[in-house]
């Protein structure tokens, strides 16, 4: 497992876990029960837990009864509907990120195998790559013969100095 993932997993699942008990500490009428609150605290720690221990399964597991209790909560009146939207956007990302890490790496692709040649295409690939080395040759003596040449005027300059 690729460690990028889990790092952004585990962040979410922190993320998620500060975000409702700092929003379970705002001034005003309460939008979420204390008893609640704690009971997904609670939750969320076990989540957190499964994550960091790799037990992904488990931790997917957590969330769906995460879940279900804030439904529960919203239904019985203890969680504002938009106390709800927010948790449960913040379950929806974290869930995401496990089932991304669950899924299976891409398997690398198998090697490319040479096509097999007829005997009439390896005489004529072996026949192209003794051309190709004859003019490389060519091309290496004709710039060494070029070297010379322009090494003995270089001389000849030097001397008529």
């Amino acid at each position: 497992m690729n460690g990028t993932p889990l790092r952004r997993l585990l962040t979410g699942v922190v993320a998620a876990a500060l975000g409702m008990s700092l929003l379970t500490s705002c001034a005003g009428q309460p939008d979420l029960d204390d008893a609640v609150a704690a009971q997904l605290q609670t939750r969320v720690a076990a989540a957190k837990e499964r994550a960091a221990q790799q037990d992904l399964p488990a931790a997917l597991a957590e969330l769906g009864q995460l879940s279900q209790e804030v439904a529960t909560a919203a239904e019985q009146g203890r969680m504002t509907q938009t106390r709800r939207s927010r948790i449960e956007a913040a379950i929806g990302t974290i869930r995401s990120d496990l089932e991304a890490s669950l899924a299976p790496a891409p398997s690398p692709a198998a090697p490319a195998t040479a096509p097999q040649l007829s005997e009439d295409q390896q005489e004529q690939a072996e026949e192209a790559r003794k051309e190709a080395e004859e003019e490389r040759e060519k091309a290496r003596k004709e710039a060494e013969e070029q070297r010379e040449k322009a090494q003995k005027e270089t001389e000849k300059q030097r001397e008529n100095r």
